[in-house]
């Protein structure tokens, strides 16, 4: 279980890694609203090309047909919790991270940031992350923006064009068209301390973080500017 647990650990991290294997697994990651329905959306031709690394995971290892089964169990029912939108319990949650993959973890890994992607690639015990540092988990929940950044535009994420991607991908990935590469900074906390919604430590100035798509930017706040009046004006009010 452990050994299988691993191996997919390697697998999801060539998705990343290699750019033909990115262009399908691309697929699962433009999701702009994360939960459990993600957990599914995969292109099927990440599926086909996964046959063969879960055969080698089985005739390699030596799995019986029944740790095969129990296995693909946890598996579906792990990645099913942690790409939920469950709230826990903030102290609940801080400690189970550290034994298996949680929902506010793996959000972290569906950022639009490139850094925050490249980090939290376990699918049921963390211990794989903590193991090669490809842990992250200092990154505040209420400031993760989910999705790709060079894909922010729900026109271009229907059923048919994300079927498509694989072999339509025109653009870097982790670029946001004419404005650049999304980024944050100032993250001083421990990359192994979960931060919860809202809460900065004393000692970390506020992360600063470039190019939000427009809908989730706040209005800026209209600033009340004294005039001072004009001699002889008097208001209606005065007669």
């Amino acid at each position: 279980m452990v050994l299988l647990d691993y191996t997919l650990y390697i697998w999801h991290y060539l998705t990343h890694k290699v750019p033909f294997l990115w262009r399908f697994h691309l697929a699962h990651h433009v999701d702009m609203d994360l939960d459990a329905s993600t957990a599914l959306r995969f292109h099927a031709g990440e599926m086909l090309l996964s046959v063969p690394w879960r055969a080698t995971q089985v005739a390699v290892l030596g799995i019986s047909p029944l740790g095969l089964a129990l296995w693909q169990t946890l598996t579906l029912m792990e990645i099913m919790f942690h790409h939920s939108n469950v709230r826990l319990s903030y102290p609940v949650e801080r400690r189970l991270c550290r034994l298996i993959v949680t929902p506010r973890m793996h959000g972290i890994h569906h950022s639009v940031v490139q850094k925050e992607t490249d980090s939290n690639w376990s699918t049921i015990f963390s211990w794989p992350d903590y193991f090669h540092g490809t842990i992250r988990l200092n990154v505040p929940q209420d400031k993760i923006i989910t999705g790709v950044a060079a894909y922010q535009n729900p026109a271009e994420l229907t059923v048919g064009k994300i079927m498509k991607l694989p072999f339509t991908v025109d653009r870097p990935s982790w670029v946001v068209p004419q404005r650049g590469r999304p980024q944050r900074e100032g993250l001083t906390d421990p990359a192994t301390g979960l931060l919860p919604e809202g809460l900065y430590r004393r000692q970390s100035p506020m992360p600063r973080w470039k190019f939000l798509r427009p809908d989730l930017r706040k209005p800026a706040r209209k600033r009340f500017i004294h005039r001072p009046q004009r001699p002889g004006h008097r208001h209606d009010c005065c007669g």
